[in-house]
């Protein structure tokens, strides 16, 4: 023990007050604790000599560090009025006072900042339940990963594809995470890389890439020839045929025809062959230009031709002929002659009406005039052109309807074959312009494709060939056409029905935005007597940029060869993964096996893949992207000795195997989600962190009674039903065996009607879940009491998830208070009576000065206030005020079969005032951890 010597102040006129406590520093935490600051104090060691003064020099982390040292038996403190801003004390008082609020009364962190089931809006794909596909992270952090997962990792440049031997290639370049790894089981999808012919992947350490020149630390397949580039794809071009010339436009050369007059739109026909055909090149609404069209009608003459004067018909008994026999029409122009003496019938008339064997004229013929017999009706030869633009309003089999009406009936009525020049208009031999705007372009990729192959079939195969031509032109930076229209040609051959395929790439020779277009140069063989396949499609128009960059820092990176799905390739999505295994230097009990530079570089020593807390914590805290920490704000030493108690309860207690992927993860988030995964709670004290694991506990660390709580401040809870009327609990882990997310119900019988759902990051494997979800099941089952009490400062001590002693004063008698006597052997006496239940055995348990406490067996004394031990206690109690041992000793005395009702499991702890610290705890079970010492089931009888 250490004695103080307090003075208020020299001036003060008082004696000096005399303290015991295990050290200065203890002393000084627990004094000013409560206490304003009113000056300066100074510290001598042993007596107050100017030659003795201690703690006056040096920063105030400095002048802490050695408080914290000294442990000599006797210090003088004078406390002096003055300004303690101005102080060299008063500085050391603040550094006291801030101790002993938020360091020894070990404030925990914050919860973390997700709730029982994980975010499922994080942002790397690592984390998801399903639908993992590989994508690009705009703007978000890097990956981090800790332990080992199923890395579904990010783009780092879109993927692009090639055509090399007619087979689809596509190049790919991935971000794993920050950071070293050790990857394996690198998979396209369900499918080994490695298992995949002509596929390759080359994996780079951080500061490397394939820029750099440095060789891979891992190569799958072929050497990559390709190095990194940004290439944007145009989404404009999306699979379009390129049709020939002869597919989209109608022969440029005067064809047969067919017109024909309709009243609700005239009609043009095909004759046949119909290459193409109406209905595969005419849209309803396209108009369409004929020229060099022509019509001729022959002469006719029909001789003995009469008159009839009741009807004013010219008839001819064996008929004129009809119409669809090149006859007479409406509209004709007719010469009558050879009437005599009723000569006043001859002359020129226009016909306006015609049936099998009359006709009528539009002129007046006197009705007076007679009958008449044995003239003649002749017509001259007559011409028509078709020339003109009319707009389609209807399309059929090598028939379209038009808009208008205007062709003569007559044309209904017979003539020569007609022929005519038609072409739709608006049509070109070339694609729309496509612009690639990019300012740093200098070359440009196209893909055509013949998805169904190239070939001619007569009853065998020939070769099939179909030329194209690319044609670009630079833009301005107003994106304004300039210069010439550079022309590339290309070709696509075979004679097979597999895919046949080609990549052209051109450097430009410029840098800056583009547009480029394309058309199909082969007209397709009509002619052909068998089967034509020779389709092509645009499927890719590539702006293509170099990378200047050597590396991208400290990233783990893939780049890969593969060949994509039809399924892939239909979604879209890329599906590459593997496991990866965080390397970092793992932790000893004294020293880390290795180190990084500031930048992250691994600079001396090993590092390993690990999913140790004791070893991902360090890390956490001494990377200068999370933590950025000094070693010594973690108690490694204290970390590591978690780990071996978690190790020594089942080696994968103490595992964490997670992506952190949010920007909003603080290092205190970040902390307690590593220690939650392992059973345990962090916190800090006095400066450093530290962890409290959640494991069985056969005895309390520290008792509270009325002595030491604050009055009236406690609220015991109990329930008949469990949370929230749950009585199961769903657990959701991701199993690294199918690398899929799986789920543990307990009970296992099924006899539940309400499951509690928890998904906890971090937990990837199958023991650990199943000792988590036991330990969360028997809780929900077993908690049935709370409580709630303020207590005194001695509960600053106090650490999450350990097992307490609270005497319940909210009930009207307990046996619990001070020993006010000892005998000096085994006899104490006590504050108040003590209750001996018949049958029973019976215990008090005494805390010690250090808060500890000494339970012992007792028996009846000589009256009510007294006990008698069964064995001397492990340090003298206190029985007086004011005595150099600090306060009397403070007992709970209980029958043996009542004592585990007063045990309890901290869940919280929180500084109620400068004066009391209020502490929340469940009741105490040791059935919480049975699971923890059972064997593990095999899996496949929990999971289904």
């Amino acid at each position: 023990m250490t004695l103080i010597r307090f003075y208020d102040h020299p001036l003060a006129g008082t004696a000096a007050k005399d303290f015991r406590a295990d050290s200065l520093y203890d002393w000084v935490r627990t004094y000013y604790a409560d206490r304003p600051i009113v000056g300066s104090i100074q510290f001598f060691r042993d007596t107050a000599a100017a030659g003795n003064e201690i703690l006056h020099t040096g920063s105030p982390d400095e002048r802490l560090a050695q408080l914290r040292e000294e442990n000599g038996p006797i210090y003088v403190v004078f406390q002096n009025p003055g300004d303690p801003a101005t102080t060299v004390g008063a500085i050391l008082i603040n550094i006291a006072v801030a101790v002993a609020l938020t360091v020894v009364s070990a404030i925990l962190f914050p919860p973390p900042r997700q709730p029982g089931n994980v975010n499922r809006t994080q942002s790397s794909d690592n984390n998801k339940l399903a639908d993992r596909e590989n994508k690009v992270r705009y703007m978000e952090r890097v990956e981090d990963i800790f332990g080992t997962v199923l890395s579904v990792p990010s783009l780092m440049m879109p993927t692009y594809n090639k055509y090399i031997k007619h087979r689809r290639v596509e190049f790919g370049y991935y971000c794993v995470g920050r950071g070293y790894y050790e990857l394996n089981d690198i998979k396209d999808a369900d499918t080994l890389v490695s298992g995949i012919d002509g596929a390759s992947a080359a994996i780079y350490k951080p500061f490397t890439s394939p820029n750099s020149g440095d060789a891979p630390v891992t190569q799958i397949g072929d050497a990559i020839i390709d190095p990194i580039l940004t290439v944007d794809r145009a989404v404009e071009i999306d699979g379009m045929t390129l049709k020939a010339w002869n597919q989209v436009q109608l022969p440029n050369s005067v064809q047969e025809y067919g017109f024909a007059a309709n009243p609700g739109g005239d009609y043009i026909s095909q004759g046949s062959p119909a290459r193409p055909n109406f209905n595969s090149v005419i849209d309803i609404g396209d108009t369409i230009t004929v020229s060099n069209s022509s019509f001729t009608r022959p002469a006719r003459s029909y001789d003995q031709v009469n008159y009839d004067a009741t009807t004013g018909l010219f008839s001819r008994t064996s008929g004129f002929g009809n119409i669809t026999n090149y006859g007479l029409a409406v509209g004709d122009t007719i010469q009558v002659t050879g009437f005599a003496p009723t000569d006043f019938l001859n002359g020129t008339y226009t016909v306006d009406f015609v049936s099998l064997n009359s006709i009528g004229v539009a002129e007046s013929i006197s009705p007076s005039a007679p009958d008449a017999a044995n003239g003649t009706v002749s017509r001259a030869v007559q011409t028509y052109s078709f020339d003109g633009t009319y707009e389609v309003a209807e399309v059929g089999d090598k028939q379209i309807r038009l808009t208008t009406s205007t062709f003569p009936a007559y044309l209904n009525n017979g003539g020569s074959a007609p022929t005519g020049r038609l072409q739709i208009n608006g049509r070109s031999q070339f694609t729309d312009w496509v612009t690639l705007p990019q300012k740093d372009r200098t070359e440009v990729w196209v893909n055509v494709v013949a998805n169904n192959g190239m070939y001619k079939f007569d009853g065998g195969y020939s070769v099939a060939t179909v030329e194209f031509h690319l044609e670009w032109q630079q833009l301005d930076a107003n994106f304004n056409p300039q210069g010439p229209i550079i022309q590339v040609w290309g070709s696509v051959s075979g004679s097979v029905t597999d895919e046949r395929a080609t990549t052209l790439e051109h450097v430009t020779g410029w840098t800056g935005p583009i547009r480029v277009r394309m058309r199909r140069l082969t007209d397709y063989d009509y002619g052909y007597e068998g089967t034509v396949m020779d389709e092509i499609k645009w499927t890719d128009l590539y702006a293509v940029t170099p990378v200047a960059k050597a590396h991208f820092g400290n990233k783990t990176t893939i780049h890969t060869v593969t060949y994509p799905t039809a399924r892939a390739t239909s979604a879209r999505t890329r599906q590459l993964n593997c496991l990866a295994s965080r390397l970092i230097p793992t932790f000893n009990g004294s020293v880390f096996s290795g180190a990084f530079d500031a930048e992250g570089r691994h600079v001396s020593g090993t590092i390993h893949k690990t999913s140790q807390i004791v070893d991902i914590i360090g890390a956490v805290m001494l990377d200068p992207k999370i933590g950025n920490r000094s070693v010594d704000d973690v108690d490694m030493a204290q970390i590591y000795g978690v780990q071996y108690q978690l190790n020594q309860t089942h080696w994968e207690m103490g595992q964490f195997n997670y992506t952190l992927d949010s920007d909003n993860l603080s290092l205190e988030d970040t902390i307690s989600m590593i220690a939650n995964a392992a059973f345990c709670v962090a916190y800090r004290q006095p400066t450093q962190i530290r962890l409290a694991p959640d494991l069985r506990q056969d005895r309390s660390v520290a008792m509270f009674t009325h002595r030491n709580k604050q009055p009236k401040s406690e609220t015991i809870t109990r329930t008949f039903a469990n949370d929230g009327e749950y009585d199961g609990v769903e657990f959701l882990y991701t199993d690294p065996d199918s690398n899929q997310t799986e789920t543990i119900i307990l009970p296992t019988d099924g006899n539940y009607t309400r499951l509690k759902r928890f998904e906890i990051p971090g937990i990837r494997s199958f023991a650990q879940a199943w000792l988590r979800a036991n330990r969360e099941y028997k809780k929900l089952m077993g908690q049935r009491v709370r409580v709630e009490t303020g207590v005194t400062l001695d509960g600053r001590a106090l650490l999450p998830n350990k097992r307490i002693d609270v005497v319940d004063n909210t009930r009207f008698k307990s046996f619990d208070g001070d020993v006010v006597g000892w005998d000096g052997a085994l006899t104490l006496r006590l504050s108040q009576p003590a209750e001996f239940t018949p049958g029973e055995d019976h215990s008090i348990v005494l805390m010690k000065r250090d808060g500890s406490l000494d339970s012992i067996p007792v028996t009846p004394g000589a009256d009510a206030e007294h006990v008698v031990l069964q064995n001397l206690p492990s340090e003298n109690p206190v029985t007086e005020y004011g005595s150099d041992q600090g306060i009397r000793t403070i007992f709970s005395f209980a029958p043996e079969g009542r004592r585990a009702a007063m045990a309890y499991l901290i869940t919280d702890l929180d500084m109620k005032d400068k004066k009391y610290v209020k502490v929340t705890g469940i009741n105490y079970s040791d059935a919480y951890y049975e699971a923890d010492t059972q064997p593990i089931p095999a899996k496949e009888t929990v999971i289904n």
